[in-house]
């Protein structure tokens, strides 16, 4: 079995494709607002998002689900600097949660942001020395 993308259900379509394309920089394959469907590349897997309404529709369910409350996933990006890209994204318009620290019982140093749906993003590198996950 392979892991191919995850979908983000959203309330707001055009709040979370200029999110995902115009501050995390991804590169969107196709984008339809008015379906309520986006789908962006990345080196590994892609992330989809739909609306709500349009994925309980999908699933013949007359109402769509509640937003849920607090942080409903997290997304993991590996990046080569965490200082630098925390605060490029932070300037391009992404909401800063957690600023870049090291964290060695993770071996790593993150930092994590949100988008507009209050998905959380993680961004991290390795710790010098760590061994790196696969990937």
């Amino acid at each position: 079995m392979k892991f191919v993308n995850v979908r983000l259900l959203v309330g707001d379509i055009t709040a979370a494709i200029r999110f995902w394309r115009d501050v995390m920089g991804l590169r969107m394959t196709y984008g339809d607002e008015a379906m309520g469907y986006a789908y962006f590349e990345t080196d590994s897997a892609g992330v989809e998002l739909m609306t709500r309404e349009g994925f309980a529709a999908a699933l013949g369910e007359a109402a769509s689900p509640p937003t849920p409350e607090g942080h409903p996933a997290v997304l993991v990006f590996r990046v080569d600097d965490v200082d630098a890209a925390y605060a490029n994204f932070v300037e391009r318009g992404a909401t800063a949660v957690a600023g870049p620290q090291n964290r060695p019982a993770w071996q790593v140093r993150s930092a994590h942001l949100s988008d507009p749906g209050g998905y959380l993003v993680e961004i991290y590198s390795q710790l010098p020395g760590a061994d790196a996950p696969p990937a």
